[in-house]
């Protein structure tokens, strides 16, 4: 089969411009079409969507700041700078109880009257002495208690000036009980003593603790009904 083809090239060129024309412009419309729907986008997750997302921040933000706020000394633990610069005040001011092992021989009264500790505790927060032990008689007891009362202490404070002052601000029997054990009585004590922040002080130093040789007047006048007589130290 034979095909002629009478179009003259002049024309074939035309169509062939005109279907590139058409192309393009179909091509155009289609990218302007997606361009539009892009900014449509765009412009509702700028306006609405981010913007929620920042109210919903803003909101978590605020909740976790009132959360911390509500910390007690936060600033003093928000970095590790901070926790550094504060151990060394920390360490100036902590107490040395220990001391109150150095003060028990002379806290002791003699035999017969000494007592014999089980447990001793210190509670810092309290100023507080707790002493629990046994000891012979509710009047060795009660010397116990006047020597607590009586007993001194010396030291040189920041300046080295020399001071004194008594251990215990305050001293009262918390329980006490006689205890027999193959016929052999005991009294079982708890007392607990309020110290003076000067005892335990850091910056103090040469501290040394005594008991002035003085006839008690706790135990003679003030004794509780518990115990029986007075004694002398």
């Amino acid at each position: 089969m034979i095909q002629l083809n009478l179009l003259p090239d002049i024309k074939k060129e035309y169509i062939n411009a005109q279907k590139t024309r058409a192309f393009v412009m179909s091509t155009s419309i289609i990218v302007a079409i997606g361009a539009v729907g892009l900014s449509v986008l765009l412009f509702v997750y700028v306006n609405f969507l981010q913007q929620f997302q920042i109210s919903l921040a803003t909101d978590d933000i605020k909740k976790k700041e009132q959360q911390l706020s509500g910390v007690q000394d936060l600033s003093k633990y928000l970095t590790v700078q901070n926790q550094l610069t504060a151990l060394p005040d920390l360490h100036a001011n902590k107490g040395i109880y220990s001391r109150l092992l150095s003060f028990l021989p002379v806290l002791n009264p003699n035999s017969p009257n000494n007592v014999v500790l089980t447990q001793l505790q210190v509670t810092a927060s309290d100023k507080l002495v707790s002493f629990t032990g046994q000891t012979s008689t509710f009047e060795s007891l009660n010397i116990f208690i006047d020597t607590l009362s009586n007993a001194e202490v010396a030291y040189k404070d920041a300046s080295l000036q020399d001071q004194k002052s008594k251990i215990f601000d305050s001293v009262f029997v918390q329980s006490s009980a006689i205890d027999k054990t193959k016929g052999d009585s005991k009294v079982s004590f708890t007392v607990r003593a309020t110290y003076f922040d000067a005892v335990f002080d850091a910056h103090n130093s040469g501290v040394s603790a005594s008991v002035p040789n003085i006839k008690t007047s706790q135990s003679v006048t003030e004794s509780p009904k518990i115990f029986k007589s007075g004694g002398s130290q």
